[in-house]
């Protein structure tokens, strides 16, 4: 649980603390005032927020085909290398 969400509970617990044992009403109006702030901040953050996980490892399998990959600049044949963390290319 992130820290916002730790204190929303927190003061969601003490609003209904202050309700139970008859708190006097502008401590629970000050209380309650907190509870919605934290909550508007832990919205808003959330919002700007943006996250995304990308699976590279099945975008491409190492084994990349073309279709006569000869005589491109130099007219010889080219080859890749995929399997390591870099691309490799070639001329052979």
């Amino acid at each position: 649980m992130n820290p916002y969400l730790t204190a929303i509970q927190a003061l969601e617990d003490c609003v209904k603390d202050a309700m139970e044992n008859n708190v006097d009403a502008s401590t629970q109006s000050e209380i309650w005032r907190h509870y919605q702030g934290i909550k508007a901040i832990a919205k808003q953050l959330d919002q700007d927020t943006i996250s995304f996980n990308i699976d590279t490892d099945s975008l491409c399998n190492s084994t990349v085909t073309f279709p006569d990959a000869t005589d491109f600049v130099t007219g010889e044949s080219i080859s890749l290398d995929l399997s390591s963390d870099t691309d490799t290319i070639t001329f052979v």
